[in-house]
């Protein structure tokens, strides 16, 4: 299987951090260079993937492959939740199975829930389409969790100099699977485990890698050979170049020495070499091989090899066992070895004077199941664990003339620990462990600076209105949020950085959500107007898309507040945001740009409809129909065909007052259709229901029996398990009754 790769400037991928891309072939052209480039932003990695991601592979190939990668990165469409393909079907299960981190980054929204029922795999995923300026930006959450898996440059380095020797393996392309069997059984000998092996990881075609070779080659003093009968093969590169070059090197250098070591399987005897002819023919002076079967002869070999190189003295310390951890986890120039990863890096945050980031590490493993299962039990021990640890040394530190930084580290993974209480459904104790942050950022001052201790104030009380906002405590949400607007206002007064000002935007933007849910709409709009004053100045002569979005958030709230009061208002708030999203689409020309029109729009027509200027209303409609028809039709996903079918009822709904029964038909039949095709294609109560309403809708307007008696059906079945739906079958009950004149 050919892959080819994606790095910053395509410079050499050999050494980074090694990614796996995956999507339905159909989505390749547009998701491709939209996640590889979301990726290489905070990555400094190699994306690795299929040019034809349905071309026919050697599946044993293809998980070989897999098996090398610390993340699986998947571009998820409602196309491909919803029809066979290999990104799905294959990379997903394989990946999942064998404990290789996966990130599904969602294209549209409102995939979630799909993805993991369709796949029946609890994972994270990440919505790349993240329009709401209160959520946690998608950019934000991508960086968190690519450092959770992916080793950075500064860290790699250190796990590189952890090793206590090199070793340059020379093999041919076909006898990969032979190379990695050697690299295992050379780290099987404790004694060999901190020496590192280095190896052309792709094996990439071209001249233009030999720097990076000769560099290793320089750094290694052993120099190890993978021997089978492909070695006898004429002008293999390891015949030209890299047997040619350890030969001039241990004329040289006295104490860097060959160790070739036959490979071969033992049901295969004909899988033999004659070393005569090798040693006489086509490698000069090659030392006697080693035989991988004989074990003890192959390591006596290394050792007396690796006892003639100058290896760094390591202090076996708790440090050096988490990155040596590392290295095994990720295949940093050694094999993967998730076994051997999990011991020692478990060792180095257990151990009396333990590695915190060995403990944080394994916290990310057991959430990411990177190299482990997932378990999100042993991923709140470790958390736990961490937090203590942290705790104790703060206690230790936490004078004014003494302070570490332990304060803020601990109070940094208590927020963590209270996320993934709240994911887990804890809420309770995800509540006690937010409140416990909370109250260690009134001592943090000494350790931080008072506008710092001032941020984490507000961002911890944040996190604590929404556990209460979720848990419907609506007025101890008000209070946390209210705690955090007056910090983001002290900090926006002093320091009055845009950064402090969106912060403080998004505070008052939930306090105006927290108060229209309590019917206080006085309140919730002089939030809102507060918020838009806010992002009005923060848009002003800014080129920000998103400060651009942000405004139109806050515009379209105003109007929809406004909606039930004042029209006029509604309006003037309602086509500002319009003219917003217009100039965004027009400008960015992306699908999720023009959706946002399109629902803008359909916005505009609800004021109309509710001033009975039908014609101006159809207008609207018939415009956010039109793009919503072409979304659907450049890519058939879900939220586009919702929105589609939406646009059409809407349509009818209005066009009934002034355009002939032949077009509203036309229009009631397509949104029936389109209904029908998101109720089999997803089954859900939500899209059951949405069906027996455009049933319904279809079938009294041209009074047919048959159709209200199917939508009476579809709703008697929402019924049996939900009976918010009984008030729709009494409707459309009653509109059979009348229709049949009962």
């Amino acid at each position: 299987m050919e892959l080819q790769y994606k790095t910053r400037g395509m410079t050499n991928p050999q050494g980074k951090p090694r990614v796996y891309f995956a999507c339905r072939q159909e989505d390749f052209k547009t998701a491709f260079p939209l996640v590889s480039e979301d990726l290489l932003r905070y990555a400094n990695c190699a994306i690795w993937y299929a040019p034809d991601q349905e071309e026919a592979v050697d599946l044993e190939e293809l998980y070989a492959c897999l098996d090398e990668m610390q993340l699986v990165v998947l571009a998820v469409t409602s196309e491909m939740i919803h029809t066979d393909n290999r990104a799905k079907d294959v990379v997903l299960r394989y990946a999942y199975e064998h404990h290789i981190p996966i990130l599904p980054i969602l294209m549209e929204t409102g995939l979630a829930r799909e993805f993991n029922k369709a796949t029946n795999i609890p994972i994270q995923v990440v919505n790349r389409m993240v329009n709401d300026p209160t959520a946690t930006p998608y950019e934000e959450v991508l960086e968190t969790y690519l450092k959770s898996v992916l080793i950075g440059d500064e860290l790699a380095v250190k796990v590189r100099d952890a090793f206590d020797a090199y070793v340059f393996l020379s093999y041919r392309k076909k006898d990969r699977r032979y190379a990695q069997r050697l690299m295992h059984l050379i780290h099987e000998n404790k004694q060999f485990q901190n020496i590192a092996i280095w190896y052309d990881e792709f094996l990439i075609p071209g001249e233009k890698y030999n720097n990076d070779i000769q560099a290793a080659f320089t750094k290694s003093k052993l120099f190890a050979m993978a021997v089978t009968p492909h070695l006898e093969e004429e002008k293999n590169y390891v015949m030209r170049v890299e047997y040619p070059l350890a030969r001039d090197r241990e004329i040289t250098d006295r104490d860097f020495q060959i160790v070739p070591v036959e490979m071969y399987d033992v049901n295969a005897p004909e899988w033999r070499i004659d070393q005569n002819n090798l040693q006489e023919f086509k490698y000069k002076a090659i030392p006697k091989l080693q035989d991988e079967h004989r074990e003890s002869e192959m390591n006596q070999a290394f050792l007396d090899a690796l006892d003639r190189i100058a290896k760094k003295e390591n202090d076996g310390s708790a440090q050096h066992r988490f990155f040596i951890g590392l290295a095994y986890l990720c295949g940093i120039d050694v094999e993967k070895n998730a076994d051997r990863a999990l011991k020692l890096i478990i060792s180095a945050a257990e151990d009396s004077s333990p590695c915190f980031d060995a403990t944080e590490k394994l916290a990310d493993m057991y959430l990411t199941g990177d190299g482990v299962e997932r378990n999100t039990e042993k991923a709140i021990e470790w958390q736990r664990k961490l937090c203590d640890q942290y705790l104790t040394e703060y206690k230790k530190h936490s004078s004014a003339d003494e302070h570490k930084g332990f304060g803020t580290k601990c109070f940094r993974a208590l927020i963590r620990l209270s996320d993934i209480l709240k994911d887990a459904g804890r809420i309770s104790e995800a509540t006690d462990t937010a409140e416990e942050a909370l109250s260690m950022t009134q001592n943090l001052t000494n350790e931080v600076g008072r506008r710092e201790a001032e941020r984490d104030t507000a961002v911890i009380s944040t996190r604590l209105g929404s556990i209460y906002q979720s848990l419907g405590d609506l007025k101890g949400a008000e209070k946390c949020f209210l705690q955090a607007a007056e910090a983001y206002e002290r900090l926006s007064r002093e320091i009055g950085t845009a950064r402090a000002r969106r912060d403080l935007s998004i505070a008052k933007e939930r306090l105006g959500d927290i108060t229209r849910k309590q019917d206080n709409i006085h309140s919730a709009l002089e939030y809102y107007k507060t918020v838009y004053d806010i992002r009005s100045e923060l848009a002003e002569g800014s080129e920000s898309l998103r400060a651009k979005r942000d405004l139109s958030a806050v515009l379209t709230k105003l109007g929809n507040v406004y909606k039930s009061s004042n029209l006029t208002l509604a309006r003037e708030y309602t086509d500002r945001a319009y003219k917003i999203d217009k100039a965004i689409a027009e400008e960015e020309r992306t699908d999720q740009a023009w959706d946002d029109l399109g629902v803008s729009l359909v916005k505009q027509g609800d004021l109309f409809k509710e001033e009975k200027q039908y014609e101006a209303a159809a207008e609207k409609y018939r415009k956010a129909r039109g793009i919503f028809k072409s979304l659907a039709g450049k890519r058939d996903s879900v939220q586009y065909r919702k929105h589609y079918a939406s646009s059409c009822e809407k349509l009818a709904g209005v066009e009934k007052r002034v355009m002939s029964s032949d077009e509203v038909i036309k229009l009631f039949d397509e949104s029936v259709f389109l209904r029908q095709k998101l109720y089999y294609g997803s089954p859900s109560d939500e899209t059951a229901h949405e069906l027996a309403v455009a049933t319904f809708n279809y079938g009294a307007f041209i009074e047919s029996k048959e159709l209200i008696e199917e939508a009476v059906r579809q709703w008697e079945d929402l019924c049996r398990t939900n009976p918010k739906y009984e008030k729709y079958r009494a409707k459309a009950e009653k509109a059979l009754k009348q229709l049949q004149g009962d």
